[in-house]
């Protein structure tokens, strides 16, 4: 069994409608953070077993980017005397599941593992190579998400040149409604950690695309997994959860938001 962990606060809860729905067809046990749910939801989330842990609002409101490296870490922390999971998988609460995937922490040949969007890649759109709404981490993991929370809190380090050359692409140039500072730990400074660590590898062994097969490399002394969106992170996804084989997560992102609290499916779980 491995931990899934997402976020939510009340106005965003909706959209977990098919991430709730679908917790049957994995082996893990979910646990979600939020600031402000309310008695409903929380029962929802009790009927679906999942945990339910509360964080300081105004946290949330200004860090809620910065906080995935956090929880991630707790999560970790309070499993690794422990070890009762085969590993950890942060999902966004917008995402749902089509096949099990537990499958990647048998061999435990990867510590930190990303999922790569194949067609920002080939555009060359540094701030999208990956998409900090799946990631995926073993026990190791500790070290290197501290390295990002405090690069992130820095805003820089000479020795992760790919995180200053990426907010350059989105700190200057931009139109007002378009730009976005590495200060505000709100939005977008996961996204860049993470596709700094993906530019390093396609810089390094060339810009070939990732699928089922993830492809490993060595940054800050961990083994980090690159793993392909069409099969792990499906993006812009319809609310279409029949099986299919080699793909495990979807993810609506605005294309199935745009539809919640309407009717998010008329098809039945397989």
């Amino acid at each position: 069994m491995f931990r899934l962990i997402t976020m939510s606060d009340s106005n965003y809860f909706d959209v977990g409608e098919l991430f709730l729905e679908t917790l049957p067809r994995i082996n893990a046990k979910a646990v979600l953070y939020g600031p402000d749910l309310t008695d409903k939801q929380i029962a929802k989330l009790e009927k679906n077993k999942v945990e339910y842990i509360q964080v300081d609002p105004e946290k949330f409101k200004n860090e809620m980017q910065f906080m995935k490296f956090e929880i991630m870490a707790n999560q970790i922390h309070y499993d690794y005397t422990v070890g009762d999971y085969s590993g950890f998988t942060l999902a966004d609460f917008d995402t749902f599941f089509i096949n099990d995937w537990e499958h990647i922490f048998y061999k435990k040949d990867f510590d930190y593992g990303l999922t790569i969007r194949n067609d920002m890649v080939a555009k060359r759109c540094l701030r999208a190579y990956t998409n900090g709404g799946v990631v995926f981490a073993g026990h190791a993991a500790f070290s290197i998400i501290h390295t990002l929370q405090r690069i992130i809190k820095d805003g820089h380090s000479e020795y992760f040149p790919e995180y200053n050359r990426i907010w350059n692409t989105l700190e200057t140039g931009r139109p007002a409604h378009k730009t976005h500072h590495r200060t505000s730990l709100r939005w977008w400074v996961d996204q860049v950690a993470h596709s700094a660590l993906a530019l390093r590898y396609f810089e390094s062994y060339g810009y070939k695309s990732i699928g089922l097969q993830p492809k490993y490399f060595y940054c800050f002394n961990t083994r980090i997994a690159l793993f392909g969106c069409d099969n792990y992170n499906v993006l812009e996804s319809p609310p279409n959860v029949k099986r299919k084989s080699n793909v495990y997560i979807r993810h609506l992102k605005s294309t199935g938001r745009s539809i919640v609290g309407k009717n998010i499916t008329k098809e039945k779980i397989e």
